[in-house]
């Protein structure tokens, strides 16, 4: 996926964490497709969706259902390897707004983290 400067490095783990996850389970061509749908149901460009918690967890749950939970939890767990106190069995909204709290304590970038 290409960067865009205006968004947070953490925007981009998560970018990256999910675009990870969905190919390993689906494959390159079908992962691009998801997020496009993705994409489509935020009404906003790939770029910023994959960037969005809110729109990846409806997203997952809109297309996969109970399944959908199961990607969360991948995308918790590459997160985790990365960011300390990211409970990788906790849920996934939750863990993402947690994140962006910890940053903002920190002075940290959360720009478009929701």
């Amino acid at each position: 996926m290409e960067r865009s400067c205006h968004f947070s490095r953490t925007e981009d783990m998560l970018a990256d964490a999910l675009t990870e996850s969905l190919e390993e389970i689906l494959g390159k061509v079908a992962a691009k497709a998801v997020i496009c749908m993705i994409a489509e149901l935020n009404k906003s460009s790939e770029e910023q969706a994959i960037r969005d918690p809110k729109a990846i967890h409806f997203g997952l749950m809109g297309l996969f259902g109970p399944g959908g939970r199961i990607i969360e939890r991948m995308i918790l767990q590459k997160l985790g390897r990365s960011l300390k106190g990211i409970d990788v069995e906790g849920d996934f909204l939750d863990e993402m707004r947690r994140l962006r709290e910890g940053l903002a304590d920190q002075g940290g970038s959360a720009s478009s983290f929701r």
